[in-house]
């Protein structure tokens, strides 16, 4: 089983997924054999060679790789975003199952919402987990935005403090 790291260029990983099969990630991320990148960590784990933001990379490990002539043990770089992997891999929606790690919740700022929508987006928050990415803060922070303009209901943003996760946002 593989998994999927994350982070930023010139640093190492600061976030990775939970197993993932190379099957399933050439199927549902459309990795390919020409996406490797190199057998051990890449260099750019020291240097950022002048590219900015985030990488996202998929770890192969011998026994995914073991049957196959074109695929190869080590690091092959995804042209995807965190948010992206979330969205074709679905693994955020349906709540926490068996031990899986549930992080507490606490509001970000102080709303003026009505009651019944604050505990709407505690329930979203709450079913919103497990987690893709493991992460290595206490708690995630709740916002409420009030309607305004065109957008008649109000939206919630549930995030990581220090960014493991990618934001995940939804009307109520």
């Amino acid at each position: 089983m593989g998994k999927l790291l994350s982070g930023r260029y010139g640093f190492e990983p600061d976030a990775e997924s939970i197993p993932l099969t190379l099957k399933e990630c050439s199927q549902k991320l459309n990795l390919k054999p020409s996406d490797f990148v190199s057998d051990g960590p890449p260099t750019f784990f020291e240097k950022a060679f002048g590219a900015s933001g985030r990488y996202l990379l998929f770890l192969a490990d011998a026994v995914d790789v073991k049957d196959s002539p074109v695929w190869k043990t080590g690091y092959y770089l995804l042209p995807l975003e965190a948010k992206d992997v979330l969205a074709a891999l679905e693994k955020h929606k349906g709540g926490a199952a068996g031990g899986e790690k549930v992080l507490p919740i606490e509001w970000e700022a102080d709303s003026d919402a009505p009651n019944e929508i604050k505990e709407k987006a505690m329930k979203w928050g709450k079913a919103s987990q497990p987690l893709f990415f493991k992460c290595v803060c206490k708690n995630l922070e709740l916002r409420l935005y009030p309607p305004w303009a065109l957008r008649r209901r109000w939206k919630a943003r549930l995030r990581c403090p220090k960014r493991c996760q990618p934001p995940m946002a939804t009307l109520l």
